[in-house]
């Protein structure tokens, strides 16, 4: 019997796919509207990052490890710092993507465009920076350290350990829990050949003897992104979806929410919206579908409440 379903599953995915969407369930046995099994672990990285994260969902897997510099902040915003992400993907995370990183051609062509769309790195990398960057999560402000000389650059790498699908949920969960996770160095001001620089300080140092100092400390933030992702198939939302549904939705989309925006009115959660993508045919073709949308990804935002900010 076992052999069988197999076959089928083979030969045809998407009636495969279809037996089980008709009857509200699915192949891992979820209804069309749960999520898999999330965990988030900090502090995963001891060595050489500043602060990490294991973000677990279902099978998918993402290692987070920020890295420090210490820079010149632009002319243009001479009190700020700058985030930058990079994520990165690898044969031993799927046998959809080659030695560089990118779709394996063959692959390609068996997917849908939603579905090319979200496994495309490039894609994934330019929305998570952009989420973060624009959703103002963090004022930058603090990361200046010394206005118009000195800045923390705050480098925040992903890596896919294995994708069974939604890897853009996973990355961004990811990035904001390995930003909880860090913690800023203490540095001090010196002066060099006349010019302020700003030095790393391992261990204590005596405070009065230095121009200024900036102690130690973790970022705070403005908004928590919470990303949902969405799969259509055949008129139904897959909340969630594993690479075997990502492979056969029509379309896709992602919506995240303010996890520090909810509020309940009349037992309606509600929030603000810091951003939304979508990708493929049929999705959000009425009011109802994205009043639908946002009342998912605000559960899951409340859902996720206690494990971002234990």
């Amino acid at each position: 019997m076992e052999e069988s379903l197999d076959t089928f599953r083979a030969l045809d995915p998407v009636e495969y796919l279809s037996k089980f969407t008709s009857s509200n369930t699915r192949p891992d046995s979820r209804p069309h509207h749960s999520t898999r099994q999330t965990n988030l672990q900090p502090s995963i990285l001891t060595q050489n990052s500043s602060g990490s994260s294991l973000v677990t969902l279902g099978n998918t897997k993402v290692i987070t490890g920020i890295t420090l510099q210490i820079g010149t902040p632009s002319p243009s915003t001479p009190t700020h710092g700058e985030i930058d992400v990079s994520v990165n993907f690898s044969p031993l995370c799927g046998g959809q993507y080659n030695t560089a990183g990118r779709l394996v051609h063959d692959e390609y062509e068996q997917r849908s465009f939603a579905a090319n769309a979200y496994a495309d790195p490039q894609s994934i990398e330019s929305f998570v920076k952009r989420t973060i960057i624009s959703s103002n999560m963090i004022d930058l402000s603090q990361l200046c350290i010394l206005e118009g000389k000195a800045a923390w650059k705050v480098d925040v790498s992903c890596m896919v350990v294995n994708h069974d699908g939604n890897v853009v949920d996973a990355f961004l969960l990811g990035v904001v829990a390995a930003l909880m996770d860090l913690t800023l160095p203490r540095v001090k001001m010196e002066k060099v050949d006349g010019q302020e620089v700003a030095r790393i300080v391992d261990g204590d140092f005596d405070e009065s003897k230095t121009d200024s100092a900036q102690n130690g400390q973790k970022i705070e933030f403005r908004k928590l992104c919470v990303p949902l992702t969405i799969g259509f198939f055949k008129g139904k939302m897959l909340v969630d979806p594993s690479l075997e549904e990502e492979s056969l939705c029509d379309g896709m989309i992602t919506v995240v929410v303010d996890g520090m925006s909810l509020n309940k009115d009349d037992g309606v959660l509600s929030g603000d919206i810091l951003n939304l993508t979508k990708s493929g045919g049929g999705v959000l073709t009425s009011m109802e579908e994205i009043a639908a949308c946002s009342q998912l990804a605000f559960g899951r935002a409340k859902e996720l409440e206690p494990i971002l900010l234990q």
